[in-house]
């Protein structure tokens, strides 16, 4: 990825939600470099949603609709509880 497209994807992973910004920025900044391209793919899908979606994911536990996001929830949150 070009350095323009990474802070633009920095700047997406910054939420409106202070829950959100300290799950998806620091899983951003440590592991999004060693993802597949089909993670990275999933995690801009990901990133496209909505605050309310990710937090009703991520903290509510509601699965999601799709399973590749789904699957990228459960390795975020893996990652997040280390």
């Amino acid at each position: 990825m070009q350095e323009k497209d990474k802070f633009r994807i920095e700047w997406s992973c910054r939420r409106g939600m202070l829950e959100l910004d300290k799950v998806i920025m620091p899983f951003y900044q440590q592991h999004f470099d060693k993802l597949s391209n089909a993670q990275q793919t999933t995690f801009l899908r990901l990133l496209t949603c909505s605050d309310l979606q990710l937090f009703s994911w991520f903290f509510n536990k509601k699965p999601a609709d799709d399973a590749e996001l789904q699957n990228l929830i459960y390795l975020i949150q893996s990652k997040i509880a280390n």
